[in-house]
């Protein structure tokens, strides 16, 4: 009975710190955003390292916490990397545009020379819990399969489902997946274990299929 005022008052925090959105986005494109945005609010750090598989944080930093470091590692030297971090004290959330929005020119064009993109969110939710979406539900399923097996809950989103040619996640030549990440998997420091457990098995995934990786 306690959860709901509890997770009523961490919304409030949490909107007030502008982590999370009150309404709906402020712009609809980069060039909205970079034109009204002072120096300094975002930066962009990309990895190409010729892999056909693309990891993408593009709401990191104070956006969505913890989206962009676990993307990075994810990512490890194998797989291309991209993150959007914002930087701002407080607001970030203003900093965000939508997965199907999201149109600055180094992430489109990373996401077009890749055959799978795989973007990584936060979402909220109680537990620690990996959802899934895209257009690839094949790697999708085997994803929740292996996340599953090793105890970490995971299933689709209810909500986010990630099903648009638009979304910068189906960007690449076999359409890709999205993973939208609770607070306590991407942020309590006594879920480390499944944090770990998770960037093993999305690089399981990716590695094992031949389509992808060959």
């Amino acid at each position: 009975m306690l959860l709901q005022p509890l997770l009523g008052r961490a919304t409030v925090w949490l909107r007030r710190k502008g982590w999370i959105r009150q309404r709906g986005d402020r712009y609809n494109s980069f060039a909205e955003l970079k034109t009204e945005q002072p120096h300094g609010a975002f930066s962009i750090e990309i990895a190409d390292r010729g892999s056909p598989i693309t990891i993408i944080a593009i709401h990191g930093g104070k956006i969505e916490p913890g989206t962009s470091s676990l993307a990075k590692r994810i990512a490890g030297d194998t797989f291309n990397y991209y993150s959007f971090s914002g930087h701002k004290r407080r607001h970030n959330w203003d900093l965000h545009i939508t997965s199907t929005a999201f149109d600055e020119p180094s992430a489109l064009a990373l996401a077009s020379r890749s055959r799978v993109v795989v973007t990584l969110h936060g979402c909220m939710g109680l537990g620690a819990i990996a959802y899934t979406g895209g257009d690839n539900v094949e790697l999708q399923q085997q994803l929740e399969a292996e996340l599953n097996r090793a105890s970490v809950k995971s299933q689709p989103h209810p909500v986010f489902h990630g099903r648009s040619s638009h979304n910068i996640c189906n960007r690449g030549h076999k359409r890709g997946l999205q993973l939208e990440l609770t607070p306590r998997l991407r942020l309590c420091p006594f879920a480390w274990r499944k944090r770990r457990t998770l960037i093993a098995r999305v690089r399981k995934v990716l590695g094992d299929d031949d389509t992808l990786s060959g």
